[in-house]
């Protein structure tokens, strides 16, 4: 369950709930407001019967206080019985038979006789039908209870709608600062949040998400500057090395066997260091600035074939078979110095892993929007947990091929700037495949993008 479902339905369960404890407390404020209701209607019926039996006194006319009551019984289903005590007796008024008296509720009217009246004290006894009075609150309380029922639905609904809105809205940024975030650790360092600027948490949070990638970026740049600085003044160490390494192995007949055999191993050994200083300089070289390059229509089948004839006397002289097998006239839109630095990077690699007496093929077909080309070797072959570490910007693969990472990450960074993509299959013992494919329309260059290939090939010389 993402965070924008469970802040939206948090808020909107918040909402459901304030609404239904404001419902219930107003339906309880309610249901007391009409009870008091019912009781001051009572309350007034009484002060009217008191204020007539006093007039009725007065003006000494019995039947003025009949008559009203009379009019009660006639309008109102509430008087279930009414009688008057006058003179010491009492009178029923419109009925001899009082009705149970368990059902009613009864009230005493007293009326003390005002001055000048010639009638004495006179009582009205009124009996209310409970069953009435119950039965009109019980009405009005329904009646209120379906209003407040469908006030409070749309205000739920109106509520969890809002919830829902004000989720998304939230989340937004954060899934936004989780995106970039994503990115950064992808490898993109250039990624930021681009969010408006605030006061609150989230705003600090983008704020200080983008602070660290721009550290980061620092970091990559210095650390880029630091690997180019390092391999540079490597190569006049080793180019002294080697120059004495070629003095000293010039006349092996005056040196002893022993010698010999160190000289030898501190010659291979400079080999591999000398390809690894290269490899990471071309590796800083394309990671110094943003990928350039100049594609135009290259005829893919003739570069294939003039590269694998360019390696053929070497891998004759390492008895390695080397042959093509390249589909006819393919053309693709790519810049020819990168897709050959690419090529030779394989075929470098394919020849220094395999022994003699092994072989190399080189292929090219033409697949669906674009062309694929791979180099299948019988070397050594690769491990399943160094071939995902292969085209790594520094290989941290162990094994023989543990010197082609840096080489790898640059012809990847070639092909993705074609908008191509690359990768190996293999298998420890029985060779490798190294495959690369490129789309028949490359993506244009950036507006900065040297107007030459010999401009963008600079990168890696």
């Amino acid at each position: 369950m993402s965070i924008r479902f469970k802040l939206g339905l948090s808020i909107s369960l918040a909402i459901l709930l304030a609404t239904i404890a404001t419902s219930l407390t107003f339906l309880s404020l309610q249901y007391t407001a009409i009870r008091q209701t019912e009781e001051e209607k009572i309350g007034l019926w009484k002060r009217d019967i008191a204020n007539i039996t006093s007039e009725s006194m007065l003006s000494n006319d019995p039947l003025m206080l009949l008559d009203y009551l009379i009019d009660l019984r006639r309008h109102y289903k509430e008087f279930t019985h009414l009688r008057i005590h006058s003179n010491g007796q009492w009178q029923d008024v419109g009925m001899t038979n009082a009705p149970d008296a368990a059902l009613a509720r009864i009230e005493i009217v007293s009326a003390p006789p005002p001055s000048g009246a010639k009638a004495g004290p006179m009582e009205v006894e009124v009996w209310f039908s409970r069953a009435v009075i119950k039965e009109r609150e019980r009405q009005a309380q329904t009646k209120l209870s379906h209003n407040i029922l469908i006030a409070g639905g749309i205000v739920a609904f109106a509520g969890m709608l809002l919830g829902f809105l004000l989720g998304w809205t939230m989340t937004n940024r954060i899934l936004l600062i989780a995106s970039t975030l994503r990115l950064i650790g992808a490898g993109q360092i250039d990624a930021r949040v681009k969010m408006k600027k605030g006061s609150d948490e989230l705003a600090n949070l983008a704020q200080d998400v983008n602070d660290m990638a721009n550290k980061i970026q620092e970091l990559d740049k210095l650390k880029k500057t630091f690997v180019s600085s390092i391999t540079h003044e490597l190569r006049t160490p080793l180019g002294v090395i080697e120059k004495h390494l070629k003095a000293l192995l010039a006349d092996p007949a005056k040196l002893s066997v022993v010698d010999r055999d160190h000289l030898n191993c501190i010659k291979n050994s400079f080999a591999r260091l000398g390809q690894s200083v290269s490899a990471l300089l071309d590796m800083v070289k394309t990671e110094r600035d943003e990928p350039q390059y100049n594609p135009r229509p290259l005829r893919l089948t003739e570069l294939v074939e003039d590269t694998v004839l360019f390696f053929l006397p070497k891998a004759t002289a390492a008895r390695i078979t080397l042959s093509s097998a390249a589909e006819p006239g393919i053309t693709i839109c790519a810049d020819q110095d990168l897709i050959t630095h690419v090529l030779t990077n394989l075929i470098s690699n394919a020849l220094k892993f395999t022994k003699p007496g092994g072989t190399i093929l080189v292929e090219l077909k033409n697949m669906d929007q674009g062309a694929e080309c791979s180099v299948t070797d019988s070397g050594v072959g690769i491990t399943a947990a160094n071939q995902a570490r292969l085209f790594q910007p520094i290989d941290h693969a162990r094994g023989p091929r543990r010197a082609a990472g840096a080489g790898l990450s640059t012809a990847k960074s070639i092909v993705d700037m074609h908008g191509g993509r690359i990768g190996v299959e293999s298998e420890v013992g029985r060779g490798s495949r190294f495959y690369f494919f490129l789309p028949f329309f490359a993506p244009p260059p950036a507006p900065s993008a040297p107007t030459t290939a010999k401009d963008a090939v600079n990168l890696f010389s």
